[in-house]
């Protein structure tokens, strides 16, 4: 078979995306100006005589650099195999051994799929029959959620009104605020935690004896398991039936995370909350909320009490998830990407499904769920379903800053149980004081300026090249009790004592001026220092021998120095230790507004024929489809490759099982309306001539 030439990206798009699509795909990453390159063309040709079964490509590096920068190649020659657009071998170098034991290691695979039995790439197999079944048989857990008579029961519990009065601002109803005190109430007044029941005679501890039939009560009930203990100090016997039935829930108000899931989202539809159950596919459950304000699904997690807070399995329990999938009554989603940071490792673990049959199978169950559903839903679960996936294209987008659940272990269960599922994870960040220097480049100029941006959660030095250092506490001399808090529903950020802290709170810097000759000049501006409900906060700056008190009001000071100094001290104060006064004294409130580039203009670039190879062009694909509809997009882009909604999906689903392509992929917002750039809240100014 011949080798195949490509010379662009799009043309390396119509190759795997083509009739060969199917077979094992070798890619010969190369350049006309490499001698090794030039050494192992020859080889490459006979192997692809060799080997018939497989698409034998050879791609210029200096044509094909969206594909390149896709793949991560780095070095030339670079060989890959790639199967159903999934990466399966990879060789750098000129080796002939190593690129035919690659070849011969995976060839089995295209030639499985060539064979007679496997009708179509989209077809399942017995194996993925069996897993897939699951997932239908899961769709009929959240009918329960709107069943008008569930739902009745549930809100003549909830303390309805009092929580929406508490969500409501300016008139207008916050869902994330909703659930988040729909949550609270759920975790603190309703709902309890189970282990191991206590004995209803003596109400002594007991231990599981083993599982045992349910009896027709509790099958009528909803009971798919029954655990069975015995009473350590009566030996009576004790029940515990492990019910389904979200109603039923609301009458035993206990269980373990799969009972408190169940309840909490009909909860959360009788609050009129848009809801999705969640299922890891390991051992957890939790639900989604749609929230309008954020104009995103929000994550909830009633066991725990936390809210918004995706990572938390994978960067605080230590959870290694492969499929996570989100139902809804009329949608299934696969959000796998939410909440999982290492994209790549969780495509390894995605083994029980080929990725092109998940898709078909999800595609057609999504068609069947929403087939009778009214034009206006349609519309509204297209949009929103295109704005989670351009979100998964960042791990970036999941993290939230500030948030003490995100890097912490599982907090429900006893410890013992905990340990043995591996979720007591601790915070991992551990402090490490900073003494700020001059740069040599500071003092050529006289003048260090140190700058803090807290939406960015970044610090800049101006006069050092702008040189950038990412976190809050990162150039912090001493941080006690102190953490940055990101408010999503309220969109503002700042610097506070940490969440429910019974302890003083306080953060400084250091700048160390040993090596000036003279300070002339210290200007120091830390923005309004903000305080409610009689909250505490104080400013001071030190340098020299000399101190003040930096004004709450203004946040401005003005040190005049007449001789050396050996440091500058800036220390910010939060006196306060009651628990709930943590939030009354805030350091750098801000409004979180980032403006994305190019979302609002009058009228967006067409779209240019071929495929999307790079983010921008998808997120202002996105835009456009947002904005504008499919309608615009079709008639503007009449010679496009991508002319519907369900192209563009398919594109970014296949970006997502792509592991290599998400490395370089920044952040993408949705936002609403004109925003303005978020100014810098710190800045401090040193002024001063020469070194001792």
């Amino acid at each position: 078979m011949c080798v195949v030439h490509v010379d662009s990206d799009s043309q390396f798009q119509q190759q795997i995306n083509g009739p060969g699509s199917g077979k094992l795909i070798i890619c010969d990453f190369f350049a006309d100006w490499c001698g090794p390159c030039r050494f192992i063309a020859p080889v490459f040709d006979q192997l692809s005589s060799r080997y018939p079964a497989a698409l034998f490509l050879k791609i210029n590096v200096d044509t094909c650099r969206a594909t390149c920068m896709t793949y991560g190649i780095r070095a030339m020659p670079t060989f890959l195999a790639l199967f159903n657009q999934r990466e399966v071998g990879r060789i750098q170098g000129a080796d002939a051994n190593s690129l035919e034991r690659m070849i011969v290691d995976n060839i089995s695979l295209s030639q499985a799929a060539t064979s007679a039995s496997v009708k179509s790439e989209n077809a399942a197999n017995a194996q993925e029959r069996l897993w897939l079944e699951q997932i239908v048989a899961q769709t009929n857990q959240v009918k329960q959620y709107e069943d008008e008579i569930n739902q009745t029961l549930a809100v003549s519990i909830i303390p309805l009104e009092e929580l929406k009065n508490k969500s409501t601002k300016e008139n207008k109803l916050n869902q994330y605020m909703l659930a988040k005190n729909l949550l609270q109430w759920f975790k603190e007044s309703f709902f309890k935690w189970v282990d191991k029941p206590s004995c209803e005679l003596c109400n002594a501890p007991s231990q599981q004896v083993g599982a045992g039939q349910c009896n027709p009560d509790e099958q009528a009930d909803g009971a798919s398991r029954v655990e069975l203990y015995n009473c350590s100090s009566c030996n009576y016997e004790i029940r515990f039936p492990r019910y389904n039935n979200p109603a039923k829930l609301l009458e035993t108000r206990q269980g373990r995370c799969g009972e408190w899931a169940n309840c909490f989202a009909l909860c959360c539809r009788a609050a009129g909350l848009e809801t999705r159950w969640v299922n890891d596919g390991l051992d957890h459950v939790w639900v989604e909320i749609w929230s309008d304000d954020l104009d995103r699904w929000v994550h909830c997690d009633p066991c725990e009490n936390v809210i918004d807070t995706p990572l938390m399995y994978d960067k605080g329990w230590g959870k290694k998830h492969a499929y996570v999938l989100a139902y809804s009554i009329d949608h299934v989603r696969d959000v796998t990407w939410r909440y999982s940071y290492n994209h790549a490792a969780a495509m390894k673990r995605r083994t029980s499904c080929r990725e092109p049959v998940l898709r078909n199978f999800l595609t057609k169950l999504n068609n069947r769920l929403s087939k009778d559903l009214p034009t206006e839903r349609k519309v509204h679960l297209t949009k929103i379903f295109m704005k989670e996936l351009v979100e998964f294209l960042s791990p970036k987008n999941q993290l939230r800053d500030g948030s003490e659940a995100e890097n912490c272990g599982r907090k429900s269960g006893a410890e013992e149980w905990r340990k043995e599922r591996g979720e007591l994870n601790e915070p991992i960040a551990k402090f490490v004081p900073t003494t700020i220097v001059p740069t040599e480049k500071e003092v050529k100029a006289k003048c260090l300026i140190l700058q803090y941006n807290v939406v960015k959660n970044q610090y800049t030095r101006p006069n050092d090249d702008n040189s950038a250092v990412i976190g809050w506490d990162k150039l912090a001399f001493e941080a006690k009790n102190v953490f940055r808090k990101v408010e999503n529903d309220w969109k503002k950020t700042y610097i506070c004592r940490k969440d429910g802290s019974t302890a003083s709170g306080e953060l400084t810097w250091k700048i160390d001026l040993s090596a000036v000759k003279q300070v002339t000049k210290v200007e120091v501006d830390i923005g309004k220092l903000e305080s409610f409900n009689n909250g505490k906060i104080r400013a001071s700056a030190c340098c020299g021998d000399s101190c003040m008190l930096i004004p709450n009001e203004t946040g401005l000071a003005s040190l005049e120095n007449d001789g050396p100094a050996e440091y500058l001290e800036i220390t910010v104060e939060f006196p306060q230790k009651e628990a709930d006064t943590w939030q009354n004294a805030q350091l750098f409130r801000s409004e979180v507004n980032e403006p994305v580039e190019n979302m609002h203009d009058s009228q967006p670039k067409a779209y240019q024929a071929g495929p999307a190879t790079s983010y921008s062009e998808l997120s202002d694909l996105a835009s456009q489809f947002q904005t504008y509809g499919a309608q615009w997009f079709r008639k503007r882009s009449a010679t496009a490759q991508i002319s519907s909604f369900n192209d563009f999906a398919t594109m970014v689903e296949v970006l997502l099982r792509s592991p290599p392509l998400r490395k370089n992929v920044e952040p993408y917002r949705f936002c609403k309306g004109n925003q303005k750039p978020v100014n810098t809240v710190l800045t401090v100014q040193v002024v001063g001539t020469g070194l001792r």
